[in-house]
């Protein structure tokens, strides 16, 4: 059996939203049974649930090339894949670029489906598109210093990145057609995300012996305003944040606490900001286990992330925080998404890797997990995550897009580990992929 998942289904959000929907047959009456081709099932929570199946289980070789067409359609042009799955169904990946400086780069998709990314290389900024031919530039003026760069796309298109310099954090922006930048504080750069009217607004961890975030945005006239975080607590790593359509900011880091690190959300949804640190912690380990932050329409959040014993779906629903397995993978890299036609259908992104990868160097496989409500419904066959010369790699942040056809496109950054034969530390190659899959 695939460690993926039991079968690999269509991904297309019409596609499981019409399976779904459709009456359900009275064979659903048996609680949990495998799911088979056409078969009626009832899943955990008691919902009646068809699956359609449009490839077997692959086994454990299963690998890149496998699928169906699906309902991918005639016009390799359709959609906003730009044209990439004309070459057939299954994955396809690339690397963009290695040996850049820090695995927390930044990959952002537009509303095209065009693919940005920013990261540091030999301590410049630079910025490139997925468009054919296009070549990552480097951002003239920006020394980063080599350290974390996060970035968001407006609706116009422009880029608004937030970067490390020394002791103090960056923020740049092509907004005005060139690029500008300008240096907001000393700190940390932790975060940044886009209001409705793509105005900025950054997380900044303060320096000891300060406390606490630091929490600014961008006004209509341009200025910046910036208020310390103090009800939020002690900084942690790993954020991520996001601002809901009513205007509010929600984010989620982790707080080291021992040998573990607790998983925290805080938002200004009530008026005032506050904490609610989970009872979800994130053992150790090289990359290291990352959160992905989703809000829906009404300002719902839900995280996506895992631990020593498996990966989770948490949702703050009326009554709370509630937490639902996704079974056996691992949130080196996470992503998650929703339909804009299906509110109920939301996209996860998850590894396999094994937890001593980095020292072993087994293969970190990735799959794209259809999640109807709290229930997975449909899975991607796996990808194989590999470095330029076809060495194993292990995801770091990531970004995941996958339109109404089912056509998926994941943006990430990599590590791989390299010991020496004598014993020591090992050097560690990080880079940038890109890759894309056609059911």
């Amino acid at each position: 059996m695939s460690r993926s998942f039991l079968v690999h289904t269509a991904l297309s959000s019409a596609a499981v939203a019409a399976i779904l929907l459709a009456g359900c047959d009275p064979i659903c009456t048996d609680g949990v049974s495998g799911p088979g081709q056409g078969k009626v099932t009832r899943n955990a929570a008691g919902t009646c649930v068809q699956v359609v199946v449009t490839q077997p289980d692959a086994g454990e070789d299963a690998g890149p090339g496998t699928g169906d067409a699906g309902d991918a359609g005639g016009d390799p042009d359709a959609g906003t894949d730009g044209g990439v799955c004309g070459a057939g169904p299954g994955w396809t990946a690339q690397v963009l670029d290695e040996n850049i400086d820090s695995l927390a780069t930044a990959f952002v998709f537009d509303a095209q489906g065009v693919g940005h990314y920013a990261y540091s290389k030999d301590a410049h900024l630079y910025v490139g598109t997925t468009r054919p031919g296009d070549a990552p530039a480097r951002v003239e003026n920006v020394w980063t210093t080599g350290f974390d760069v996060h970035m968001k796309l407006a609706p116009d298109g422009t880029h608004h990145v937030l970067y490390q310099y020394g002791e103090h954090v960056g923020y740049a922006t092509d907004a005005n057609g060139a690029w500008e930048f300008s240096y907001l504080e000393r700190g940390w750069a932790s975060a940044i995300a886009l209001d409705a009217e793509g105005r900025p607004h950054v997380l900044i961890a303060r320096p000891a012996p300060l406390v606490g975030y630091l929490y600014g945005f961008e006004s209509a006239t341009g200025t910046w305003s910036q208020a310390v975080l103090e009800e939020v607590g002690a900084v942690g790593d790993r954020e991520r944040m996001t601002v809901d359509a009513n205007g509010h900011v929600h984010f989620v880091f982790a707080r080291m606490s021992g040998a573990q690190s607790q998983v925290v959300y805080a938002s200004n949804v009530s008026g005032t900001w506050a904490a609610e640190p989970l009872s979800w912690w994130l053992p150790t380990g090289s990359p290291r286990l990352r959160i992905a932050l989703e809000v829906d329409a009404t300002g719902r959040p839900s995280l996506l992330g895992s631990d020593d014993q498996g990966a989770w779906l948490w949702v703050k629903e009326d009554s709370g925080w509630k937490s639902y397995g996704l079974g056996a993978f691992r949130s080196r890299g996470p992503a998650l998404t929703r339909s804009a036609l299906f509110p109920n259908i939301r996209h996860a992104l998850l590894d396999d890797a094994d937890p001593d990868a980095n020292v072993n160097g087994s293969a970190s496989r990735l799959v794209v997990k259809a999640l109807y409500g709290t229930d997975p419904v449909a899975t991607t066959p796996p990808l194989v995550l590999e470095t330029l010369d076809g060495g194993n790699a292990l995801p770091g942040p990531s970004s995941l897009q996958v339109d109404d056809q089912g056509r998926v496109q994941v943006g990430l950054s990599y590590a791989h580990y390299t010991y020496p034969a004598g014993g020591g530390l090992p050097k560690v190659t990080r880079g940038l992929s890109y890759a894309h899959y056609c059911p």
